[in-house]
């Protein structure tokens, strides 16, 4: 199976040496850190060299290795003030990278609603604001060369990239010089392709599974309140389908733990092991029954 990892907020307020402790002893060999996240380790210096080069020491001296930064902003925030402040912050992480010991910085592209980046908005769906986008990557990934980095572009049903046949188009707009994706189905599971899970997810490996250094652990929830993405096994997402996935066609990448809470991560990683575990069983019988 994929080895496994978490992001760093997982383990909200828990420090550097904790949480690295705790995730070596769930078996987990990765960590996706956000350098904004306090983990009393020179908190008042957020974007320090001397910091990232102490946090990658911590986690690196209990065997995990830091796979990627996340820098996670909305990209299209419809205050223009506000969105250049982000953006430039989000170069900032993006020039961290390498001092944290990997390539790849994963963020968000965000929605024009007013007060939600992860609301739905009309103007989400125009050609303009997908030019406006592509504008933006482009500024990014840019950067991301510079230094010797990747931007990784995480999709979500909501925001301006909704779907991976978008995210095919932005790769063949701009090129996969310094820019990728984050395989993550769950956010770009519609409500109708909850009854036809294995075609839609295997669309979406079609369309950039071969551009997805890291994969995503969480699961996708429809309810009344509307569209969420919860922790793993707490939503409708078939897991033995993500699974084999996986296993078939992207079996080198990181599985990384997201939307948990730390009395919630020896669940999730159970799940995500038998899931895994099925596959393999039903290779088994499959291969047998060849035979």
């Amino acid at each position: 199976m994929n080895q496994l990892g978490f992001m760093s907020y997982v383990y909200m307020g828990w420090s550097a040496e904790a949480m690295a402790e705790d995730a070596r002893n769930q078996g987990m060999t990765y960590v996706q850190i956000d350098p904004k996240q306090a983990m009393q380790v020179m908190e008042d210096q957020p974007f320090s060299l001397t910091r990232a080069e102490k946090i990658r020491t911590i986690f690196e001296s209990k065997g995990i290795s830091v796979i990627g930064l996340s820098g996670y902003t909305n990209l299209m925030n419809p205050n223009l003030q506000k969105r250049e402040a982000k953006l430039e912050q989000l170069e900032k992480m993006i020039d961290l990278c390498s001092v944290y010991g990997t390539r790849y910085i994963a963020t968000e592209t965000g929605s024009l609603h007013p007060t939600n980046a992860w609301r739905d908005y009309e103007g989400n769906r125009t050609p303009e604001v997908w030019e406006q986008l592509l504008q933006i990557i482009d500024r990014l990934r840019n950067r991301a060369v510079k230094q010797g980095a990747v931007l990784l572009a995480e999709g979500f049903v909501n925001n301006v990239l909704a779907t991976t046949e978008q995210a095919k188009d932005m790769i063949e707009r701009l090129g996969t010089e310094g820019l990728a994706f984050i395989m993550d189905p769950f956010n770009y599971l519609k409500q109708e392709d909850l009854n036809r899970q294995p075609e839609a997810m295997a669309k979406m490996f079609d369309h950039i599974g071969e551009f997805c250094p890291i994969a995503h652990a969480k699961d996708t929830l429809y309810a009344a309140e509307g569209f969420t993405t919860p922790r793993v096994g707490a939503g409708q997402a078939d897991w033995n389908v993500y699974a084999e996935l996986l296993a078939r066609r992207m079996p080198e990448v990181p599985l990384i733990l997201e939307h948990a809470k730390p009395e919630e991560v020896a669940d999730c990683l159970t799940i995500i092991r038998q899931s895994f575990a099925n596959v393999e069983a039903s290779w088994g019988v499959t291969n047998t029954g060849d035979a």
